[in-house]
C-alpha cells in the first residue's frame, strides 16, 4: 500500500543507516549467523518483552533475516508483524502514482504506531540506485510533505523501541563503486564491534560537547567553521539500548542502529560561521566533485561544485522551509567502518571513526528549529576538531 510505504521511509530516514545499507550472498564467510544475530537483537539491543507489539520491516532481499528476527522477537513474548516491501513495488511508487495520491497524509499509520512498541527495521530496496534513477524530486518532496505527520508522531510518541540493521547488497556495492566483498566483510566486522569501547569513546566525546560555546572544525581540504551547541542535545548511537534510553521522551534515545557508533547533535542554527570544502562526494550516485560553500549566521552561501552542481540544487529545490541553514553535527565512532575513496570509490560512512558531517536541513527529531522535510550531509574527512580550546580530534583521530 503507498500509504505504508511512505510512513516506513520516514521511520527509515530517522535512523540515518544511509551508511550501511546492503545484501549478503548465500555462502560467505563473512556472513553471521543471522539466527544468532536476531538472539542478540531481540534480546540485548532492543529487550522485546513478553506483550510487546513488534514490527519487522525490511524487504524481500533481507528476507531471512526478518525470519529469524519475527521467530525470536514471538519466543521473547512479543506480538509480531512482518511487513515487506520489493524493488518493483517501491519503484512503482516512485513513478507510477499519480502525485495527487503522494500527497495523502497517513493518518492511520500515526494512529496505528501509537500501539507498537518494537521497531525493527531492515533496508526495503536491494537496488536503491534503480528504485530512485530519473524520479523527479519533486515527486519525494510530495510524498515527504504528506509523511510530515509521522515525523510529528515521533517526538509524540513514548515507548517506541526503534533498531535499523543495515543489509549490505552487490547492488549498492557496484552504485558506490566498492568490491562487495570488501564492503560485506567491513559491515558484518562492524555489526560486530566492540559497542563496549565505542561506548566510552562516545561518552568521553559527549561530555566535551555538552554546552559548547566554540566547535571549531579545519580540515587539510579547506575547511574551517565554527558553531555553538549551548543548551541543546548531544546524543550517542552506541549500540547499547539501556533500561534507561528506553524509558526516555526522546525518540533518539530509544534508537539504535547496526552497526552502530555516532555522537551528534543540532547546534544553534545561526551560530554557524565558516567556509565548508569537500573534495569527493555524490548526489544521486552521480559525482559531485570540489564543493565548497560558505555558512553566514547559519545560512549556506555561494554552493560550488567542480561537476554536476546543478544536481544538488535541483534535488533541494521542491522542498520548503530553512533548508539551506546549518542543522547538525556528527562524529563517526566504529572502528571498523572505513573510508574508501580510492578511484571512482564513493563510500564515506557516517559511523567509521572520525569521520564528521555536517548538515543543512531539517533537525526536528533533535531538537533544533529547522522544520523541513530536506537534508544534505557533508563529509569532512582527516578533520581537527576544537571544542572550547580543548582538541577533540585530530588529523580524523579521537584523542580523548
Amino acid at each position: 500500500m503507498a500509504i505504508t510505504k511512505q510512513a516506513r521511509r520516514v521511520l527509515l530516514v530517522t535512523l540515518v543507516i544511509w551508511a550501511t545499507f546492503g545484501s549478503v550472498a548465500p555462502g560467505l564467510t563473512q556472513q553471521p549467523s543471522f539466527e544468532e544475530l536476531a538472539k542478540r537483537v531481540v534480546g540485548a539491543s532492543i529487550g522485546v518483552k513478553p506483550g510487546d507489539v513488534v514490527v519487522v520491516n525490511g524487504g524481500k532481499h533481507n528476507l531471512a533475516l526478518m525470519e529469524d528476527l519475527a521467530i525470536e522477537a514471538n519466543k521473547a513474548g512479543g506480538m509480531t508483524t512482518m511487513m515487506i516491501s520489493t524493488d518493483k513495488v517501491d519503484r512503482s511508487f516512485n513513478v507510477d502514482v499519480p502525485e495527487a495520491y503522494l500527497e495523502q497524509e497517513p493518518k492511520y499509520f500515526v494512529e496505528w504506531l501509537k500501539h507498537v512498541n518494537v521497531w525493527i527495521g531492515l533496508p526495503n530496496d536491494e537496488d536503491n540506485k534503480a528504485v530512485i534513477d530519473g524520479v523527479p524530486e519533486k515527486r519525494f518532496a510530495k510524498a515527504a510533505k504528506a509523511g510530515q505527520i509521522v515525523t510529528d508522531s515521533l517526538m509524540n510518541t513514548p515507548g517506541l523501541r526503534v533498531v535499523g540493521i543495515g543489509y549490505p547488497t552487490k547492488e549498492d556495492a557496484a552504485a558506490l563503486h566498492v568490491d562487495f566483498d570488501t564492503y560485506s566483510k567491513m559491515h558484518w566486522k562492524a555489526v560486530n564491534a566492540d559497542y563496549s569501547q565505542i561506548s566510552a569513546k562516545g561518552k568521553a566525546l559527549q561530555d566535551a560537547l555538552r554546552g559548547a560555546k566554540a566547535v571549531h572544525v579545519t580540515s587539510p581540504a579547506g575547511t574551517d567553521i565554527t558553531f555553538a551547541i549551548g543548551d541543546r542535545a548531544v546524543y550517542l548511537n552506541d549500540g547499547i539500548l539501556t533500561p534507561e534510553k528506553m524509558q526516555s521522551k526522546s525518540f533518539l534515545e530509544r534508537s539504535i542502529n547496526l552497526p552502530d557508533g555516532r555522537i551528534f547533535g543540532s547546534g544553534i542554527e545561526t551560530s554557524a560561521n565558516g567556509k565548508v570544502v569537500v573534495p569527493k562526494q555524490s548526489c544521486r550516485y552521480d559525482p559531485m566533485p570540489g564543493i565548497s560553500f560558505e555558512f553566514k549566521d547559519g545560512k549556506m552561501q555561494n554552493f560550488k561544485a567542480a561537476k554536476n552542481g546543478e544536481c544538488f540544487v535541483s534535488t533541494m529545490a521542491p522542498y520548503d522551509g530553512p533548508k539551506d541553514m546549518f542543522a547538525q553535527f556528527s562524529i563517526g565512532l566504529n572502528p571498523e567502518m572505513k573510508v574508501i575513496e580510492d578511484g571512482d570509490a564513493d563510500f564515506r560512512p557516517g559511523f567509521g571513526e572520525g569521520v564528521v558531517y555536517i548538515t543543512v536541513g531539517d533537525n526536528q527529531l533533535l531538537g533544533g528549529k529547522n522544520k523541513t522535510q530536506a537534508s544534505w550531509w557533508f563529509p569532512i574527512l582527516d578533520s581537527t576538531v576544537t571544542v572550547d580550546g580543548k582538541v577533540i580530534l585530530k588529523g580524523g583521530k579521537i584523542i580523548l
